[in-house]
């Protein structure tokens, strides 16, 4: 089995520009968070695909995915309660998944559902590289030069750039081997993950970089919304 999970739980506190939660905020009449799932379901190798929100956006999404998609993929999508912080949201989507039997070979890609751009090529990847490895991680390699500062004021350290990486997501998983990991977490742990590949960093896991696109950003402040207004806007929309 192949699982997608989409993380839409977010308030989007650092976009001053609009009132609602960046993934339901429209371009060209379409919500964000529609651009990403499109791309998850027209690639068609997803068993299940589970969204996870905040609940006072439950019967609003529902609308949405009525409005986009027809029964037969609405059928493979789940709504699950968004949890505090990333980790607690992936935490109650694999609680429902474990009602069901888990095989040794299933796969779990998290995505977030404000990387409107993430391409098939990316998320297939993803799933070939979770088959082989057990776990990856998309990245890309960083343009600029990173200055380390301990105070804020001055620089400490410049890295070598060519070690540098910036991470997106997909993450995928073996979904054993994801889950083996989690239960591992302390509860300290859970705290400081800002990202799930952190899940195998944690636990001294090998993760397998898989090669991302600068055009699967993440959509966090307001230039990002207006590069991603463009991009739509060129192509036409939806």
């Amino acid at each position: 089995m192949n699982y997608a999970v989409i993380l839409a739980g977010g308030t989007g506190s650092r976009m001053k520009s609009i009132k609602v939660p960046k993934q339901y905020y429209e371009i060209e009449g379409t919500p964000i968070i529609i651009y990403t799932l499109k791309t998850f379901v027209e690639i068609n190798c997803f068993d299940y695909i589970y969204i996870a929100i905040d609940d006072c956006y439950k019967d609003y999404v529902n609308s949405l995915l009525e409005k986009y998609f027809n029964k037969d993929v609405i059928s493979k999508i789940t709504l699950v309660k968004g949890g505090n912080e990333r980790i607690d949201s992936i935490h109650n989507v694999i609680k429902l998944i474990e009602l069901n039997e888990i095989y040794d070979n299933d796969i779990i890609v998290i995505h977030d559902s404000v990387r409107p751009f993430v391409t098939e090529k990316i998320i297939l990847d993803n799933i070939e590289g979770a088959k082989e490895y057990g776990a990856t991680v998309t990245s890309v390699p960083v343009n600029d030069t990173i200055l380390l500062s301990t105070d804020g004021d001055y620089v400490d350290r410049i890295p070598i750039r060519k070690t540098l990486f910036n991470g997106q997501s997909p993450d995928s998983f073996n979904l054993k081997t994801f889950i083996e990991l989690e239960n591992k977490l302390t509860e300290e742990q859970k705290e400081i993950i800002t990202g799930t590949s952190q899940v195998c960093t944690l636990n001294n896991y090998p993760i397998k970089m898989i090669e991302g696109d600068t055009i699967n950003f993440k959509i966090t402040t307001d230039a990002d919304l207006e590069l991603a207004e463009h991009i739509i806007l060129k192509k036409g929309g939806l």
